[in-house]
């Protein structure tokens, strides 16, 4: 994760305070800036987990990952056709730059601007270590830190996803 997180002692705190949940904090390109140790846990071993559009996009592994690709690929399209008809923000001609040079499924994706399907909200994971996860993904904007979101991935209450996300958590505890 990049480590540039920004001054905020409550909002570090309010992340590693959920515990059960998965909590990434992203930059309006979707760097990731910071995560609790279960956010960490879930995208641990990936190669691109500082940047979610690289991880889809350029990642090896990320076909695997997500179960769904295409739905998630899609997803993360349409994220990024947002950020640009925002307007300007540091760094997106690089990104972009970079996504379409070393991803032949991002420009097609991109140029076709296909359409996505609740993979915004659903992700279904095949994390190398625990294994199959349905995770529920709210998206909080971040008011006193503009652009900046916290995704919070959570497993349905007595579901077989909780159980191996707690496992999860359980096998990153004792790592660290």
């Amino acid at each position: 994760m990049n480590s540039s997180f920004p001054s905020d002692p409550g909002l570090r705190g309010l992340m590693d305070d959920w515990q059960d949940l998965a909590v990434l904090l992203c930059d309006p390109l979707m760097n990731v800036r910071a995560a609790n140790d279960l956010g960490a846990a879930l995208l641990g071993g990936l190669s691109h987990a500082d940047n979610l559009f690289r991880l889809v996009f350029l990642d090896p592994a990320a076909t695997e990952f997500f179960t769904e690709w295409t739905h998630i690929a899609a997803a993360a399209t349409d994220v990024l056709h947002t950020i640009v008809a925002e307007g300007e923000h540091p760094g997106l001609d690089d990104l972009l730059g970079e996504l379409t040079e070393g991803s032949g499924d991002f420009r097609r994706i991109y140029a076709g601007h296909d359409l996505s399907s609740d993979a915004r909200r659903v992700k279904r994971l095949r994390h190398p270590v625990v294994g199959e996860l349905t995770l529920f993904c709210d998206v909080l904007d971040v008011v006193r830190l503009p652009g900046y979101r916290v995704l919070a991935l959570q497993a349905e209450p007595g579901s077989p996803s909780e159980h191996t996300l707690s496992l999860l958590g359980s096998l990153a505890a004792t790592a660290s």
